[in-house]
């Protein structure tokens, strides 16, 4: 066991190593190079390491890459490195650096060559505006960025897009635009094969369907994420799934129930790797729990995980206002509860500041009744009257709203039902005149003909059909065939190549002590270690292999793992069932690098061991 623990300790210290070792042979090579292009290059990788890694000097060259390519006219390059830069700003809480740097991008808007490039920084703005808490203009950036990912057939962007605005109409209380946006993420990330994100999307819409009343809904809903968050083995999905099902059930107090899947989310907060995720997770755990023990009226654990919310939200380096507002309202129920009344009329009146922009109306009621009872408590009527007044204006509101988009989702839902009866009742009173006209025997021959002539009609086009989709199917496949044959010829040449540079090699070894000159020998071993894969034979090999497999690499592409070339050959290679020694010979290297480059890519694509790297990527 001790044996296991050491060897597990040395191994990420060498994994840890060697991402230091790559960034500081990054910015050696940085150092040295006078070349713009090829500073550029360094710094692309340099940041995107960086980023992946954390790298406390991330921001630095984050700004100069984006610096150093504006400069040179690249815009597009610059704006799209620029979306880190500007989440940098915003996890650090620097607001007024973050929109600076959009008003710089955006400067560029007509220098940019794809839409893509606004769009990215568009997203980036609408992040910070809900962060800063100005829903509207979130919306409206979130909405425009993911029309601009769309027209430039960036799926997977304009799902991101979709989603977060539904995000802030859910905030804005806009209960139809919401449902909208959701489930056109929905439908985008399930086209993309991206279960997980489609989960997340549903956890969205059935928190919608709970505060707008719809809680047996809401909870059916819940579950079905769950179950699919399971089979996927996906911690954060099986978190916030669980929390949902607290919420549904704490909503209809079923306290017994909602306890279950609390304790739950505390198992599932252990297995979410994601640092940053985890630190929000770690927050909201805290102020879930604070929201049960009020409930079930055990104030000691209210007291501990109060102040453990509190240290959090503290420790924060995000302005996290709605955090905070909960945090006012569970302090003043805390204090009302022990009967310590003056202390918790200063929550409520803290969180109840004009200042305070409230984006949560069910917060707000609950505050102004709780205040209202604590005033009513300490004899001052007149001063309760008015928070209780606020409260019914603030629950009718909600009422009406809960009641209004009840009436719109249903009439949505069934609006295309209604129209389809409409139809079908006009196409009726046809049929039925017609019957009635269906009188002599004329008519019924005229329609046995007709009839028999449809069938035979559409017997025809059937065949006709069928008989072009076969020729096309036999051309695709001999195609198929042709491709597949002129891809194993070209790697069988490769592999000849090889075997013949093995032979050169081998005759070469004998002259080596026959000829004195050092200078001849290094010639030798020069002829005798180049690649067989050059920069040539890589792109007709990639060329025929693309045309057997068209998708290989745009599907590694959008796994999101940044993949290197080596990376992409060493993948295409496994592909075409070539072993370790002959993937080295084509490289040109030891077998053992072989299984190095492959034991590192496993890693970072976090493939189990014992199974293929391949597979593995080909199934998530």
């Amino acid at each position: 066991m001790i044996r296991s623990v050491s060897f597990l300790i040395l191994f990420f210290l060498g994994i840890s190593i060697y991402g230091q070792n790559k960034a500081e042979e990054l910015l050696k090579k940085l150092d040295e190079s006078t070349n713009v292009n090829d500073r550029i290059a360094y710094l692309d990788t340099l940041t995107n390491l960086m980023v992946r890694k954390n790298h406390p000097k991330k921001l630095q060259y984050l700004l100069d890459y984006v610096n150093l390519t504006s400069k040179q006219g690249e815009y597009d390059l610059a704006a799209n490195k620029s979306r880190f830069l500007i989440q940098e700003y915003i996890n650090e809480g620097d607001f007024k650096a973050a929109f600076k740097e959009i008003e710089t991008q955006l400067k560029n808007v007509d220098k940019f060559k794809k839409k893509s490039s606004e769009a990215h920084v568009l997203l980036k703005k609408g992040a910070l505006y809900y962060h800063k808490e100005q829903l509207d203009s979130a919306a409206i950036d979130y909405d425009k960025s993911g029309e601009l990912f769309l027209k430039s057939n960036d799926s997977i962007f304009a799902a991101d897009a979709l989603f977060f605005a539904g995000q802030v109409y859910f905030d804005k209380n806009d209960f139809l635009n919401s449902v909208q946006r959701f489930e056109k993420a929905y439908q985008l990330y399930i086209k993309l094969g991206d279960a997980s994100y489609a989960n997340y999307t549903l956890n969205e819409l059935s928190s919608l369907y709970g505060k707008n009343g719809f809680h047996d809904k809401a909870i059916y809903e819940r579950k079905r994420i769950l179950s699919g968050a399971k089979k996927m083995n996906d911690p954060t999905g099986i978190f916030y799934a669980y929390s949902h099902l607290f919420t549904s059930y704490a909503k209809k107090n079923e306290l017994n129930i909602a306890k279950k899947y609390l304790d739950s989310m505390t198992s599932s907060y252990a297995d979410v790797k994601n640092e940053m995720m985890k630190r929000g997770f770690s927050m909201h755990l805290a102020k879930i729990k604070t929201k049960y023990y009020l409930k079930a009226q055990k104030l000691d654990s209210v007291y501990k995980y109060l102040k453990e919310f509190d240290s959090k939200l503290k420790s924060s380096k995000r302005k996290d206002q709605y955090h905070k507002n909960s945090f006012l309202l569970y302090s003043g129920q805390y204090h009302s509860a022990k009967l310590e009344y003056p202390v918790a009329e200063k929550f409520y009146k803290k969180l109840l500041n004009k200042n305070n922009k409230l984006g949560d109306e069910q917060l707000r009621m609950e505050a102004n009744k709780q205040l209202s009872d604590v005033l009513s408590a300490q004899r001052k009527i007149a001063e309760s009257y008015k928070y209780l007044k606020a409260y019914t204006k603030a629950k009718d509101s909600i009422e009406r709203r809960i009641t209004t988009n009840t009436f719109l989702y249903y009439q949505s839902q069934f609006e295309t039902q209604r129209k389809d009866s409409e139809i079908f009742k006009n196409e009726t009173e046809i049929t039925l005149l017609e019957k009635d006209k269906e009188i002599s025997e004329a008519k019924r021959r005229i329609l046995w003909f007709i009839l028999f002539s449809v069938i035979v009609l559409s017997a025809f086009i059937s065949y006709f059909i069928w008989y072009k989709g076969k020729m096309k199917r036999k051309v695709l496949a001999q195609k198929i065939a042709e491709n597949k044959q002129e891809l194993t010829s070209y790697t069988n040449q490769l592999l000849e190549k090889s075997k013949i540079q093995e032979s050169l090699t081998q005759e070469l070894e004998k002259l080596k002590e026959e000829i004195g000159n050092q200078k001849s020998i290094e010639k030798i071993n020069d002829l005798t270690t180049t690649k067989i894969l050059t920069s040539d034979d890589w792109y007709i090999f990639k060329e025929k292999f693309t045309k057997v497999h068209p998708t290989f690499f745009m599907r590694l592409k959008d796994k999101g793992y940044n993949l290197t070339k080596s990376e992409e050959r060493l993948l295409a290679m496994e592909k075409l069932y070539l072993d370790t020694k002959q993937i080295a010979t084509m490289l040109a290297i030891s077998n053992d690098s072989v299984v190095r480059s492959r034991s590192r890519l496993r890693k970072k694509v976090n493939a189990p061991k014992g199974s293929s790297i391949l597979e593995y990527l080909e199934a998530s």
